[in-house]
């Protein structure tokens, strides 16, 4: 198993796995509705399906390379099934025995641990498309909060 971590550094998200310092990074707006994120082989746009924020996808110039969603989920290379499931404190990633686990920080804020199991091509991209989706899934569930509070105290 391999413990990756992800940590925010000014304006963006990097991805580091101890030793080999920065391998990856993500951009996000405020309410987390898209993003951007760049490794050593390109940039893609990442971004949920639909109002609802239950699936993403990180696609480049090639169209999408990375889709989570509960019931058709695809990441780079072979194999088979990739089955997706999130929570609120993190989700994970399954397919053909390897396994990619995220953690969410809690309320008092770190950094998100990403526990890797098997092999996986363009982890960082992976790595980085589920980070977004729980995090973009927390905003609109702290977003939605806010505007209840909002309107029931006027």
């Amino acid at each position: 198993m391999t413990a990756l971590t992800v940590r925010k550094q000014g304006g963006h998200f990097v991805l580091d796995s101890g030793a080999t310092g920065p391998r990856a990074s993500l951009r996000a707006g405020w309410t987390w509705r898209c993003g951007e994120i760049r490794t050593g082989a390109g940039r893609w746009t990442v971004e949920p399906t639909g109002r609802r924020r239950i699936g993403f996808t990180a696609q480049g110039q090639h169209g999408v390379a990375v889709r989570l969603d509960p019931g058709r989920s695809h990441v780079p290379g072979p194999g088979g099934v990739t089955r997706w499931k999130a929570g609120h404190g993190g989700g994970e990633l399954v397919r053909d025995g390897s396994r990619l686990a995220v953690r969410l920080p809690g309320p008092l804020g770190g950094p998100i641990r990403v526990d890797v199991t098997g092999e996986w091509a363009e982890v960082e991209l992976v790595v980085l498309t589920a980070c977004f989706a729980l995090m973009s899934r927390r905003r609109r569930r702290t977003l939605i909060m806010m505007a209840a509070v909002s309107g029931g105290s006027g």
